[in-house]
């Protein structure tokens, strides 16, 4: 695997929870998501969706926008091109299947985060 991209995983994506929310949002760039909408379609609650976020924005894997008077916060793909191309590469290699997405599962959970979900979903 990437060694940058190995590094990410188990650091800032320890979860697949954070792993599903960064492949769903690369499908759809430019877009930006409210974390209750990004739970529902990754059928997760949206506090285990709003810390995952929270965490990514914090790495600068998304990107985390206010709305208004800072009511409103939504989410999307980060706009800075070598995260987008790391987040493509990781997208890449999951979606071939087989050991590469065992791998890229194992990585993003061998810190002993405890995530019951089966794993990330296709969009």
């Amino acid at each position: 695997m990437d060694n940058e991209l190995d590094i990410l995983l188990g650091t800032a994506i320890d979860s697949l929870v954070k792993l599903d929310i960064l492949l769903y949002l690369h499908t759809r760039p430019g877009a930006v998501q409210r974390p209750d909408d990004i739970a529902q379609r990754l059928r997760r609650s949206q506090d285990e969706v709003t810390r995952a976020l929270d965490g990514l924005s914090q790495a600068h894997l998304v990107d985390r926008f206010s709305l208004g008077t800072g009511r409103h916060v939504v989410y999307g793909e980060a706009e800075e091109a070598h995260v987008r191309d790391l987040i493509g590469n990781l997208h890449e290699r999951y979606h071939r299947g087989g050991e590469s997405r065992a791998q890229i599962v194992r990585a993003a959970t061998r810190q002993g985060a405890a995530d019951p979900s089966p794993g990330p979903t296709d969009p």
